[in-house]
């Protein structure tokens, strides 16, 4: 490994989502990066941008900068130096969720976002540790807004879970194979989902989830709504057919001020864990649960924002 890799690994090092691998992983992830350098006054990246990986910060500083309907610009966050931006979309791949600003002239490491995507689903284990990390990471932030958006309230009495019922592969696959993830399912994964999990039928108003409850797994809708609700009564995220439903608690194994409500009538699959063995299904299922966990993230940071703007307005 050359110095400019040694130095690399000596950032990824410092950064607490990482602590759990070892100095193999980090200087094999190191190997993945490539230095960058940007000026006072230019972005890295803007809103809406397609992705091009994560940035990785020694100098400078960057403002993470989103843009909502009718509230104007609103600073998310200050980056400095041992910062990471961008790393969201190691898991989803999609664009942009603000700018990225660069306040001081900055430099750092970059980690190209094809190139890991590639790892990934060649079923590399750096990548798929790396991934596990950041999954966790975005649902530790999740849980986080969470806390800061919901209304203090008395423990709530956890329900019983709607009666279990077998689900087989036909049904799941015309309920979800048009989908986003599910569209690349074959007959045998479906099989394999099928058997990982039950099925659910809830009428609207069931609470599936109490505030603070540790989930029975990850909740998957094909058919009506759910509602992630604070227990004042605020909406804080609302999830349709083909959603992958609670996955910051699911990933952290507890729960959070929230409430899991059914908003209209549904049919729900519960997978109590994702499957132990390596294989097309475990894979799948993991990469649809880190970009369910960014969409989450991303709209709560939302309803954040709008909150904070009407507070400042």
């Amino acid at each position: 490994m050359g110095r400019s890799q040694h130095a690399a690994a000596s950032l990824l090092a410092g950064i607490d989502w990482l602590a759990g691998l070892d100095a193999g992983a980090l200087a094999a992830f190191a190997a993945l990066t490539e230095p960058f350098a940007a000026p006072a006054g230019t972005r890295l990246f803007a809103q809406n941008d397609h992705a091009d990986g994560l940035y990785l910060l020694t100098h400078g500083s960057v403002a993470a900068v989103g843009r909502t309907p009718g509230d104007g610009h609103i600073e998310l966050a200050r980056i400095g130096p041992g910062g990471v931006l961008g790393e969201f979309c190691l898991l989803d791949g999609g664009r942009r969720s603000a700018d990225a600003v660069v306040m001081e002239g900055c430099q750092g490491w970059r980690v190209d976002l094809v190139r890991f995507a590639g790892l990934l689903a060649a079923g590399d284990a750096l990548a798929g540790a790396v991934a596990a990390a950041l999954r966790r990471q975005v649902a530790l932030r999740a849980r986080a807004l969470v806390d800061t958006l919901a209304a203090a309230a008395p423990p709530e009495t956890p329900p019983a879970l709607p009666v279990a019922a077998a689900v087989g592969a036909a049904q799941l696959a015309a309920r979800l194979h048009s989908f986003p993830g599910f569209d690349r399912f074959d007959p045998l994964m479906w099989e394999a989902l099928a058997a990982a999990g039950q099925g659910h039928a809830a009428d609207r108003g069931t609470l599936l989830i109490a505030a603070g409850q540790a989930p029975a797994g990850l909740w998957i809708v094909l058919r009506g709504a759910l509602q992630w609700q604070a227990t004042d009564g605020m909406q804080l995220l609302v999830h349709g057919p083909g959603a992958l439903v609670g996955g910051a608690p699911f990933v952290l194994g507890s729960g959070w001020d929230a409430r899991l409500l059914v908003r209209e009538t549904a049919e729900l699959f519960c997978v109590p864990a994702l499957p132990h063995q390596p294989g097309r299904l475990r894979q799948a299922l993991s990469q649809m649960l880190g970009a369910a966990l960014v969409r989450d993230q991303r709209r709560l940071t939302r309803v954040r924002a709008r909150l904070t703007a009407l507070e400042d307005a």
